[in-house]
């Protein structure tokens, strides 16, 4: 099954926490992945996120 998602969060390396990156029409995480190579460099980890998805609170 090919997830197709509108929001993707990435982690390049070095980095702590997460960056959000979103498009007009959902995409599979292989164009997530190719976008976000092209824009800022080669991601570590890549999550997508639905709608549907619980919002984590933190406190």
């Amino acid at each position: 099954m090919i997830v197709r998602r509108r929001t993707w969060l990435y982690r390049l390396a070095g980095q702590m926490f997460a960056q959000l990156i979103s498009f007009e029409r959902p995409v599979t995480a292989s164009m997530a992945r190719s976008v976000i190579r092209r824009k800022v460099g080669n991601p570590l980890e890549i999550w997508g996120r639905g709608n549907t998805d619980p919002v984590p609170i933190h406190k």
